[in-house]
């Protein structure tokens, strides 16, 4: 007859001699078993200039690239005001609210400017 408790017992002293094991092989400068990493990231590519850059360099760049914004179809002032608030609102953008009639007033003027 095989008594449970014993090959349970066994079993458990295994689980935890297996991960003492394991926690002592792992280096010591891992939290939870994960490593430090060092990575260099790309160059953000191209930046705003001219009239509002320094807004849409400071509030915009850091989600979205200077390509991306400036492909947008040409939107009227309220529609970016709606974007501008969704990315804060929704997305959690990090500019201030007082910050987003700037950011809507570059966003337009740059693509009127465009055109």
């Amino acid at each position: 007859m095989i008594r449970p408790l014993p090959l349970l017992l066994g079993a458990a002293i295994g689980l935890v001699a297996c991960a003492a094991a394991a926690r002592a092989a792992a280096p010591a400068d891992t939290a939870a078993g994960f490593a430090t990493r060092t990575v260099d990231l790309p160059s953000p590519g191209a930046m705003f200039s001219g009239s509002g850059a320094e807004t849409l360099n400071r509030d915009c760049t850091m989600c979205h690239s200077a390509g991306f914004i400036d492909r947008q179809p040409p939107l009227p002032a309220a529609t970016w005001r709606a974007e501008v608030t969704k990315m804060k609102a929704i997305f959690g953008a990090p500019y201030a609210e007082a910050d987003i009639p700037a950011i809507v007033d570059a966003l337009v003027a740059r693509q009127q400017a465009a055109k």
